[in-house]
């Protein structure tokens, strides 16, 4: 005998109350004041009137509607997505690809009026609904999925038939908030979890659940309630100044999928139940500015790639937090990406983009030093410091640095770690992730591979020891005047056993020569400074020559006396591993010795530009 489905959703229910994992529903449930009618998630018919007003006065945001176009247009001749876990492991690849197909679509529909887009996110939804399931043992892939059928149901609600809408909305049940329910229900890792995965899992879920929230009420308030519980978890994470513990790639990630909840909250419920409020959290877009080199790369510590994306949080948090500098700089990001002369050719930017033109804040002037200055410290579950000789210009001079905490997520035993920008050149590399199926990559065997121990980092490497995993490293002091920045760690519990201190200050001396200075007492092995470089180097005793692009940097050993420049392969020791092609290390070895040794290492980078104004 066939089961119905609304019994079997409410025995899942009663369940739930039962085992005290949910809170019973009163009167006045968080879905009390749901907007009734379609759309409601993210992008309402008011926010479309809004849009097409000012795309009017905004030519960046008209830029941006018809980029939004032009890869819609495309998207109509290329291939759906299908059921494919190419490393076994995640399906998440084709969620991606769902959200970025369907939002893409449907945009381009809501504002164009052309069926043929609107028709084309219906199908891509119904393939998705024959899956048979959304990977659910990898909660990503289903969270993701389901916010790419939560949007494409909400924004084509008035166009897809009965028929289409209840077979997609009972994909969203079944394939999306049922295997969600098991998970609050069991308390899953990542929703007891403060990762990236928390701010994801809970957020489709919550948009999934909005999305189909009149035909099931009772559901959807279970779920919107047992997120609302869970996603302080992550959120903490930002305090006490809004620094993101993995990294500005997982910022990305992470903060996105925090902007989504909030955005969706608010639109379809009129509150966010405080979550905007969270502690540093309006803080957080300012370590998304001063991460992001001059050149367009990120201080890529942690599992990060290198090379910046735009994020429509950033206008998400402009407008919730009322930060309009977010906006004025996000704006700036998006004309890079979107110029607002030449032809418009369709191109990959984020899975989010549409979000670009939905969120899209017109606020914020261009801000004096004084309330965007040039460097910044972020303490939290790891300490950062920037440092750049100016805002605006692509040869300006930047350098990220880091204390850290090797036990944060995603996170390498890179404590004392920088990068190095400067002529439009990033001279000094953090390699970044490696391939995350290699075995025990997330696990035991994490410190082997090259690419996430101190070996691979811009630090200090002692009796060719590993940093301690288990490493917590402050950045103990911190100042900055026109002329010079300088930050120091104390890197001491890194270098656990194998010295008995280790202090590295890194200055910016007249906003253009970097100095890095290390002061050890009594080393247990040889002391091994390294920078990882793709330039082409040569060493000639304490001096070194940097050329990359046309561009030279010149190194010199200050101290100690008679120490010398070599080039130090970054081949990792097996195949499996990325090979680092294009990649060498300019280090200096220098033998154990009782006391104090001092390493002093000035960086002379081409000419930077005027450090006056931040434009």
């Amino acid at each position: 005998m066939r089961t119905n489905r609304k019994s079997l959703l409410g025995a899942i229910v009663v369940e739930l109350l039962l085992a005290g994992i949910l809170p019973a529903a009163d009167k006045t449930g968080p879905l009390a004041t749901l907007r009734s009618e379609h759309p409601r998630l993210l992008f309402t018919a008011e926010d479309q009137k809004r849009v097409e007003k000012l795309a009017k006065t905004e030519p960046l945001l008209a830029r941006l509607i018809e980029q939004n176009h032009v890869n819609a247009t495309r998207m109509l001749s290329q291939s759906p997505v299908r059921y494919e876990i190419p490393d076994g492991k995640r399906l998440l690849g084709q969620s991606r690809k769902c959200i970025e197909r369907v939002a893409a679509m449907a945009m381009a529909y809501r504002l164009s009026g052309e069926r043929k887009f609107a028709d084309a996110a219906v199908r891509e939804m119904l393939i998705t609904t024959k899956f048979k399931d959304f990977n659910p043992r990898h909660f990503l892939d289903t969270a993701e999925m389901t916010t790419a059928l939560a949007i494409g149901y909400d924004w084509l609600y008035d166009v897809i038939s009965p028929e289409d809408r209840k077979t997609i909305r009972e994909a969203i049940v079944r394939l999306g908030l049922q295997p969600g329910v098991n998970c609050y229900k069991k308390g899953g890792w990542w929703v007891r979890g403060h990762s990236n995965w928390n701010q994801v899992c809970n957020g489709g879920m919550i948009l999934g659940a909005l999305a189909v929230a009149e035909d099931e009420k009772e559901l959807a308030e279970k779920i919107v309630a047992a997120a609302r519980r869970s996603i302080p978890n992550a959120l903490r994470s930002y305090a006490p100044d809004g620094a993101y513990p993995e990294g500005p790639g997982y910022w990305q990630y992470g903060t996105s999928y925090t902007a989504l909840t909030i955005m969706g909250l608010n639109s379809a419920l009129g509150t966010d139940f405080d979550i905007s409020k969270t502690p540093a959290l309006d803080k957080t877009g300012l370590f998304r500015i001063h991460t992001l080199g001059p050149n367009g790369r990120y201080f890529n510590y942690a599992d990060c790639g290198k090379w910046f994306r735009p994020a429509s949080a950033m206008f998400a948090l402009s407008r919730t937090c009322d930060r309009p500098l977010y906006a004025w700089w996000h704006r700036r990001q998006l004309a890079e990406q979107v110029p607002l002369k030449g032809k418009i050719k369709p191109q990959h930017l984020d899975r989010f983009f549409p979000l670009e033109i939905a969120w899209y804040d017109a606020r914020g002037e261009k801000p004096t030093l004084g309330q965007l200055p040039r460097e910044a410290l972020f303490h939290g579950v790891q300490d950062i410091v920037t440092m750049r000789s100016d805002w605006g210009d692509r040869d300006a001079v930047f350098v990220g640095f880091k204390g850290g905490n090797n036990r944060a997520s995603h996170g390498h035993l890179d404590i004392g770690s920088f990068v190095l920008d400067a002529g439009g050149v990033r001279w000094g590399v953090d390699l970044g992730s490696d391939n995350y199926n290699m075995p025990g990559y997330f696990g035991g065997r994490r410190w082997e591979y090259y690419r996430l121990n101190n070996r691979s980092h811009n630090t200090l490497v002692i009796d060719d020891k590993l940093q301690n995993p288990a490493a917590v490293a402050k950045i103990v002091d911190f100042g900055a005047t026109a002329n010079r920045v300088h930050a120091t760690a104390d890197m001491t519990d890194a270098y656990k056993g194998q010295a008995t201190s280790v202090v590295r200050t890194i200055e910016l001396l007249d906003r253009r020569i970097v100095r890095v200075v290390d002061e050890i007492t009594d080393p247990k092995g040889e002391v091994r400074w390294g920078m990882v470089t793709e330039a082409d180097v040569q060493p000639a005793g304490n001096k070194a020559v940097l050329t990359q692009g046309g561009k030279k940097l010149e190194a010199e050993i200050v101290a100690p006396a008679g120490a010398k420049f070599e080039t130090v392969a970054t081949r990792p020791p097996t195949p499996k591993e990325n090979q680092n092609r294009g990649a060498r290390m300019l280090a200096v070895r220098l033998p154990p010795t009782e006391g104090k040794m001092r390493i002093e290492v000035l960086l002379r980078p081409p000419t930077a530009g005027n450090p006056d104004s931040p434009d």
